[in-house]
């Protein structure tokens, strides 16, 4: 192993560093998902508690809305499971990056497919949570109109 200055050694950290920028981001993103679950399993629960003590025409009604709320949650599942995977590519590659440069492996080729995959990995979850921002205003149009004639 070669000896390295300070110099070397503060570049690699720095080198190192720069991608945990980016699992801030996604740690926003991952509390605004867990935060949007946490208020469809608190609706779902109400809706549930509502539905037995209702009269079998309310109930369509309320079917319906439960099972939008079910396919909210797994989408909201999919963005958090897509967006903690694109957090942990990037603690791969800055691990990846870290031991590469200290030990003076090229680890280009592994950082750049690390980075494009946790990047996709992200835009999939966002992708994910924009559709399930289309079921959540579905879901508001039935509470509004009524069950779809």
């Amino acid at each position: 192993m070669r000896i390295l200055d300070p110099a070397d050694i503060l570049r690699i950290i720095q080198a190192a560093i720069a991608p945990v920028v980016l699992i801030s981001g996604v740690g926003l993103l991952l509390l605004t998902l867990t935060a949007r679950l946490g208020r469809i399993v608190d609706r779902t629960r109400l809706l549930a508690a509502e539905r037995r003590l209702a009269d079998p025409q309310a109930r369509v009604t309320l079917d319906a809305q439960l099972a939008i709320l079910g396919r909210r949650a797994r989408f909201i599942r999919l963005a958090v499971a897509l967006s903690a995977s694109s957090v942990a590519m990037i603690g791969i590659l800055i691990t990846v990056l870290f031991v590469g440069l200290l030990l003076g492996w090229n680890v280009a080729l592994a950082a750049a497919l690390l980075f494009v995959a946790s990047l996709l990995s992200l835009v999939a979850a966002m992708l994910v949570f924009v559709r399930e921002l289309f079921q959540a205003l579905t879901a508001l149009g039935l509470t509004v109109d009524g069950p779809p004639a």
